[in-house]
């Protein structure tokens, strides 16, 4: 099983020339700095090291030892709609399947095909991605031959198909409040 590292990213403000930074740690250990903006002068760089911890562990005791001087915040990230769609298709996959999924480029040309079409129908990427779990949430009610296609390419292809059954079982379509539409 391969296991991914950990990365984490922070970024500095040393409060009195309010200049900024950003540290990346993986696995706990320093990997970089970046400058992100502020001005600093020769001697600044020279100390720069001493604000640093050299692992993500005694950022806290840096925190304390620089309280009013230095500024430690950790970068979190939010995921992006394709992380989140793809994250939908896995969850699903696994249930579905049993199977942890196998991914290739073409997989994921064809989730961002998906994705700028249920966009396109949704109205907002938030619809979009509500769409997406209905149609693979209903995956289940599906004709017997799409049901056994779970493929991202075969959906991509099909997608209309599959829409337009599902929309067919229930009358499940309906217009959002933005004028969009919903399953």
């Amino acid at each position: 099983m391969l296991i991914k590292a950990m990365t984490q990213h922070y970024t500095i403000e040393i409060i009195d020339t309010d200049t900024h930074f950003k540290l990346t740690y993986r696995d706990n250990k320093f990997k970089k700095l970046e400058h992100l903006r502020g001005r600093f002068n020769s001697a600044t760089l020279k100390q720069i090291g001493r604000i640093i911890p050299h692992t993500e562990s005694n950022l806290k005791a840096f925190e304390t030892l620089f309280k009013n001087k230095v500024l430690y915040t950790k970068v979190v990230a939010e995921k992006s709609l394709y992380a989140k769609f793809l994250s939908e298709w896995y969850s699903f996959f696994e249930r579905f399947t049993g199977l942890p999924p196998k991914f290739t480029g073409m997989d994921g040309k064809s989730l961002k095909s998906i994705i700028t079409y249920l966009t396109q129908i949704g109205g907002n990427e938030t619809e979009a991605l509500a769409l997406w779990q209905v149609v693979l949430s209903k995956w289940n009610t599906l004709k017997e031959f799409h049901k056994q296609n779970t493929d991202l390419k075969y959906i991509n292809s099909k997608l209309n198909i599959i829409l337009h059954e599902i929309k067919q079982q229930n009358n499940t379509f309906a217009t959002g409040t933005n004028g969009s539409v919903q399953l």
